[in-house]
């Protein structure tokens, strides 16, 4: 026999006592012929984990929840036009200078109604309201006027516009002294601070 031959019938043997037939090759050389079971592959303990699978370090952006904006602090946007109740436009008092109040507690508003001097004082309920009291003081002759023409509020600071009208050189009026004045209420508003908005207008009068 071949020493290959030997070789491979040894190793049959080995592999689990398996037979060995040799048949005649064309070239005359014998060609061994295993019979013995291909020993089975072992499974791999080792699980892999797909490429695919592996979490990614960038972080996913959430769609579902949009940024935020943030709106302009104090814009005119946020402003609140409040409603007022006018207690009355005069134009004889007792007010010879020009006065711009904002009242809020009854001991003050006793006293200005006081020099105001103009008939019984409206009560006015103090714990919710406020009186803003506008006057433009002595004027030579009749034909002045001043009123408050709006109030507005913006994170609790009050915006009062006071228009204050003087007769044009063709307007007619008394020759007597006047105190232009104006008093109202703003119900509901405990105001943090407020200021005053001057707006100066000329009466036209036809010839």
């Amino acid at each position: 026999m071949h020493p290959r031959n030997v070789l491979l019938v040894w190793l049959a043997a080995a592999c689990g006592g398996g037979t060995m037939r040799v048949s005649p090759g064309e070239s005359g050389n014998d060609t061994p012929v295993s019979l013995a079971p291909e020993p089975a592959s072992t499974p791999d303990s080792t699980l892999r984990t797909p490429a695919d699978s592996t979490p990614s370090s960038v972080p996913v952006q959430d769609t579902a929840r949009p940024q935020q904006g943030y709106a302009p602090y104090g814009g005119s946007e946020n402003a609140t036009n409040l409603e007022i109740r006018r207690l009355g436009v005069w134009s004889h008092t007792g007010i010879r200078e020009a006065r711009r109040m904002v009242i809020q507690e009854a001991n003050t508003w006793a006293e200005f109604w006081s020099e105001l001097g103009v008939g019984d004082r409206p009560a006015v309920d103090f714990t919710r309201d406020i009186v803003i009291a506008v006057a433009a003081g002595e004027r030579p002759s009749g034909g002045y006027e001043i009123a408050v023409n709006q109030v507005t509020q913006t994170n609790g600071e009050l915006r009062v516009e006071v228009r204050e009208t003087t007769p044009g050189p063709n307007c007619r009026s008394t020759s007597s002294l006047t105190q232009p004045a104006d008093v109202i209420v703003v119900q509901g508003v405990k105001p943090k601070s407020w200021s005053f908005v001057e707006q100066k207008a000329v009466r036209g009068c036809s010839p």
